[in-house]
C-alpha cells in the first residue's frame, strides 16, 4: 500500500525496480553482450522515445481524442492511471443497459449516492470553481455533450460511455460505463480513472478511494436494476 501513496506507478513495476537495487552489479556489461549480441539503446533515445509515448496518452481513443482533455493534460500527471470501480451482471438486453447509461444527469442523477455527488459539487462551489449544471434533452447523449461538469467524450453505442472529469481537483480524469454481452448475461462496469498531479493528486485520489467503491458499485447495481425492469 505504501507504493501507492508515494508513485502512480503499478506496485509491481515499482516493486520490481526497488527489488533491483538490493543486487550489486558491475556496470560492465561486455561478457552479456558478447553473449546476447543485439543493438541496444542509449540512454537519450530510450528517454526521448518514452517522452513522445507519454504526448499520445491523452490523445489516444481512452479520452476519445478531446481537444479539451489535451490542452488540460501536463507532464507532470501520472502516466499510469489510477482506477476504481465495480462490475455487475445483468439479465438486462444491451439496448436496456445502454438506456439507461445515458440517463445520467437526468431524473435518476447520478443514480446512487446523489447527496454525495450534491456534497462534492458544493466543495468546488466553495472554493469559487462554478459548475455547468443540465444536460440535454435527447434520449441519448452525443460527443461534446455536458452532463453538469462533465463532457461527453467517447460514445459507442451499447459499448461504451466516458465523461470527462471537470470539478477542480490535482489531474485529470474521466468516467467510463461500459458494456459487453457475454452470451448467458450482460455486465456493466462503471469506473473511474485518474492522473494524478504530483502526491497532491495522490493523497486527493486515496481521500476519495472509499467513496469512489462505495457509489461505482451502488451506480451499477442501479442501472442494472433499472435496465432489467424496462427489459420486463
Amino acid at each position: 500500500w505504501f507504493l501507492n501513496v508515494i508513485t502512480s506507478v503499478p506496485p509491481t513495476t515499482a516493486r520490481a525496480l526497488i527489488q533491483g537495487l538490493k543486487h550489486d552489479l558491475l556496470a560492465d556489461d561486455t561478457a552479456l553482450r558478447a553473449l546476447i549480441p543485439q543493438r541496444l539503446i542509449a540512454f537519450d533515445d530510450a528517454v526521448r522515445s518514452t517522452l513522445k509515448e507519454e504526448e499520445k496518452l491523452v490523445n489516444s481513443s481512452d479520452w476519445g481524442y478531446d481537444a479539451q482533455a489535451f490542452a488540460r493534460w501536463r507532464p507532470e500527471y501520472g502516466y499510469f492511471a489510477k482506477q476504481a470501480g465495480f462490475t455487475v451482471k445483468t439479465s438486462a438486453s444491451l439496448a436496456a443497459l445502454w438506456q439507461v447509461v445515458n440517463q445520467i444527469g437526468g431524473k435518476e442523477r447520478y443514480f446512487f449516492g446523489n447527496i454525495l455527488w450534491q456534497t462534492r459539487a458544493l466543495m468546488d462551489r466553495a472554493i469559487g470553481h462554478k459548475l455547468a449544471k443540465g444536460r440535454p434533452e435527447r434520449e441519448y447523449l452525443q460527443t461534446g455533450d455536458a452532463v453538469d461538469s462533465w463532457k461527453v467524450i467517447v460514445v459507442e453505442p451499447e459499448k461504451q460511455l466516458t465523461l470527462l472529469f471537470g470539478m477542480k481537483a490535482p489531474g485529470l480524469g474521466r468516467l467510463c460505463f461500459s458494456l459487453e454481452d457475454k452470451g448467458d448475461y450482460r455486465t456493466i462496469d462503471v469506473r473511474a480513472f485518474w492522473h494524478p498531479h504530483g502526491m497532491p493528486g495522490l493523497f486527493y485520489w486515496l481521500l476519495m478511494i472509499p467513496a469512489h467503491l462505495f457509489i461505482f458499485r451502488g451506480m451499477a447495481k442501479q442501472i442494472a436494476r433499472l435496465a432489467e425492469q424496462s427489459t420486463d
